[in-house]
């Protein structure tokens, strides 16, 4: 057997991903010691939170260089945290003589700041590595019995995927170069999915996601796949209200401070959908006049856009649910309570397939972010780990086999991923790196309603309910 079957054996799937996290250490390094840190938000960031700690409980009333405070709470708990280590560790190299902010924002206490980032960084790659290998595990438990080189070159396309998540110039600036809040919300967000995905555990991924949302709001884009997934999880409308109400009261908690005293300013402010944003900054719409960009019915087709996606994929979805898993189950969803069986048939918990769950979560937020009314540098963070599993998915689904043809598309899905990297890399923003990141945009929107739904269900037998 030669050298190239027998690296595709799992015995190699770790030492893959050590080896790509080692790469990404020496990179993120490097970049930590030798690239200059870019200040845009931290020092706002820091005078929010001293408004916070000096005692103010109105979101109207906090607010930095940049504006007023638009971050729920947990952002706000987090931050205070950074804030701390970062007057600590000022005040003790500088011998307890500070600048403003308790030092938070000298030089010293943002390189300090900067390496927690970069563990952030580090963790997050090999959560969003263990979320490839998840679907890698599940692809090999479908097609063990097939030996040949197909089988292999479906396990390296993976791979060189899982290895695609690893380059990015402009990722690496976002967590350690500019310590924007966006990091640690998708670092909660895709342990969440990890949870959801690989672990079965849907109430402790419910509280890690609303803990994500409670940094930035932007996490909601992925709501409306966790809302399916929940149904059918839980195939009830009571089991689905359950978890909801976990996430729900994770907001509660983490605002009351805020919800107690000025509860009108804090959902205003923390939760602001109707935000305009400025043109000079807009990544996906240069091409545009500015006039229309800000417009109100711009922003309504938008959204008509964003709903009417969403309704369609819901039915795609609906569609494949039948064809898998019959009509009867399906209709299950819409019980409010699950249906009791003394049958051996009640001891079977379902279990969704980890590549139906991140698949289905990833198209929800990437829908969100194809119709978002604009996007700036930092937002890259929110989609870009999912564009290759994304295009690989829709290219190769449940395959067997990696055709010529198969092997074309997944070429021009990686100059489509390099070419939404190319856009969030040209600064300023023109038309044509706007131009071609709606093509890239549009490229795997056509690919996600054309390609198939990933399998929807793993099936145990066990007597213990899953939270």
């Amino acid at each position: 057997m030669s050298l190239y079957h027998k690296s595709v054996r799992p015995t190699y799937d770790i030492p893959y991903i050590v080896l790509l996290l080692l790469f990404e250490t020496a990179l993120t390094c490097l970049i930590v010691t030798h690239i200059p840190y870019t200040e845009i938000d931290w020092v706002a960031y820091m005078q929010e939170v001293s408004a916070y700690q000096n005692g103010e409980r109105d979101y109207l009333n906090i607010r930095g260089d940049t504006g007023p405070l638009v971050y729920p709470a947990g952002f706000l708990y987090l931050y205070s945290r950074f804030k701390t280590l970062a007057s600590h560790v000022a005040a003790a190299e500088e011998g307890g003589d500070v600048s403003g902010l308790d030092g938070s924002t000298s030089s010293v206490a943002v390189r300090k700041i900067q390496w927690v980032f970069a563990a952030l960084y580090l963790v997050n790659s090999a959560v969003v590595l263990a979320l490839y290998q998840g679907v890698l595990c599940k692809m090999r438990q479908r097609h063990r019995e097939e030996r040949n080189s197909s089988s292999s070159a479906l396990v390296w396309a993976w791979r060189i995927a899982m290895g695609i998540t690893c380059l990015s110039k402009r990722i690496h600036s976002i967590f350690v170069l500019r310590l924007f809040n966006d990091a640690p919300a998708m670092l909660l967000l895709h342990i969440s999915m990890y949870l959801f995905a690989c672990c079965d555990a849907w109430a402790l991924g419910c509280v890690v996601f609303s803990l994500a949302v409670s940094i930035k709001m932007n996490v909601l884009l992925f709501a409306p796949g966790l809302l399916l997934l929940l149904l059918q999880k839980n195939e009830s409308l009571l089991g689905t209200f359950r978890h909801l109400m976990i996430c729900a009261a994770v907001q509660i908690g983490l605002g009351w401070p805020f919800l107690s005293t000025y509860p009108v300013s804090y959902i205003k402010k923390a939760f602001e959908f109707d935000r305009v944003f400025f043109f000079k900054w807009t990544v996906n719409w240069k091409f545009l006049p500015e006039e229309l960009f800000v417009s109100k019915r711009w922003a309504l087709m938008l959204m008509s856009c964003h709903l009417s996606a969403l309704a369609w994929l819901a039915r795609k979805w609906w569609n494949a649910s039948v064809a898998q898993r019959g009509q009867a189950k399906t209709r299950e969803w819409m019980c409010w309570k699950k249906k009791n069986s003394n049958s051996d048939a009640n001891n079977i918990l379902t279990k969704l397939s980890p590549e139906y769950v991140i698949y289905t979560m990833f198209v929800s937020n990437f829908i969100g972010v194809a119709f978002a009314r604009t996007l700036h540098y930092q937002f890259y963070s929110w989609y870009f780990h999912s564009l290759p599993i994304l295009h690989w998915i829709a290219t190769i689904g449940s395959s067997t086999s990696c055709s010529m043809m198969m092997i074309f598309s997944l070429i021009v899905s990686t100059i489509s991923i390099f070419g939404v990297e190319y856009a969030f890399n040209v600064y300023p923003a023109t038309k044509t790196s706007s131009m071609v990141l709606q093509t890239s945009h549009a490229l795997l929107l056509i690919k996600i309603f054309r390609s198939n739904i990933p399998i929807i269900e793993d099936r145990h037998v066990s007597k213990q309910k899953h939270p």
